[in-house]
């Protein structure tokens, strides 16, 4: 199964983001404290291994421990409630990854969350902006063109939220749009490949463009054979002064 987000944006809870319908699913249940792998297969998922790391907001990472995942067929396995330990501030993010038998990644999820005062998340707009660097990578087969993009985050900072948007080079939106993932947070030093697909014949003989933008984020500019990348400036709360949000206004629809 290949999960595919239709130029939407992904089902997220308060305090973070997940992935939505996967089959094998990890995740932070926010109400009782506890990690759990939820898996709707019709088999068992045996040998898995679920890693959890803990960050303060400064980027250092606070805490890491890796669980061992048995998990029945169409059951919610409890991995016992996240342990805490005292190095860990206040507001703290969690990284959550699930490996099969075979080391390769199933799910993986990211949190951002509080010990005290949970619904004061106001200390979010303290995060260090992060300018993430870009590789992209797109290829045209059968009337699809494939954008890889690779975002990387050199800072030790952590980068929340980097949202992509695909555009043709003229400033347009591209639609419809497949976006293996359109919405990343990433941890010092941690790369993550999205992978992008439309129709050729939406670009009108154009390059693509994908902007990026995001809480704390944005993107180095950097050109590639059919495809480059930029930081999407109209997303940027100061761009929206009658309402204070992020918005972008141009090229909406074609």
């Amino acid at each position: 199964w290949q999960i595919y987000h239709y130029d939407l944006e992904p089902m997220s809870s308060f305090f973070g983001v997940m992935h939505a319908a996967e089959l094998v699913h990890i995740q932070f249940n926010q109400a009782t404290g506890e990690l759990e792998v939820i898996n709707n297969l019709p088999e068992p998922l045996a040998g898995a291994v679920a890693h959890l790391s803990i960050f303060n907001p400064d980027g250092v990472l606070a805490a890491q421990k890796d669980l061992p995942v048995n998990a029945p067929a169409s059951s919610v396995a409890d991995l016992g409630p996240v342990q805490f330990p005292a190095t860990v501030t206040n507001l703290n993010f969690l990284k959550l990854e699930l490996h099969d038998d075979q080391g390769k990644l199933v799910s993986n999820n990211f949190y951002w969350h509080k010990l005290a005062n949970p619904d004061d998340l106001t200390g979010l707009n303290n995060l260090p902006a992060v300018t993430l660097n870009a590789q992209a990578l797109s290829a045209d087969s059968s009337g699809t063109r494939t954008i890889t993009v690779t975002l990387t985050n050199p800072s030790k900072d952590i980068a929340l939220m980097a949202h992509l948007q695909l555009r043709r080079k003229s400033g347009d939106r591209v639609l419809p749009v497949y976006y293996s993932d359109n919405y990343v947070s990433l941890t010092p030093g941690e790369s993550k490949t999205i992978t992008i697909q439309a129709d050729t014949s939406q670009f009108n003989g154009e390059d693509g463009v994908v902007v990026v933008d995001g809480w704390n984020v944005s993107v180095a500019p950097a050109s590639f054979t059919g495809v480059s990348i930029a930081p999407n400036l109209e997303a940027m709360p100061e761009n929206s002064p009658d309402t204070g949000f992020a918005v972008a206004t141009t090229g909406l629809r074609n």
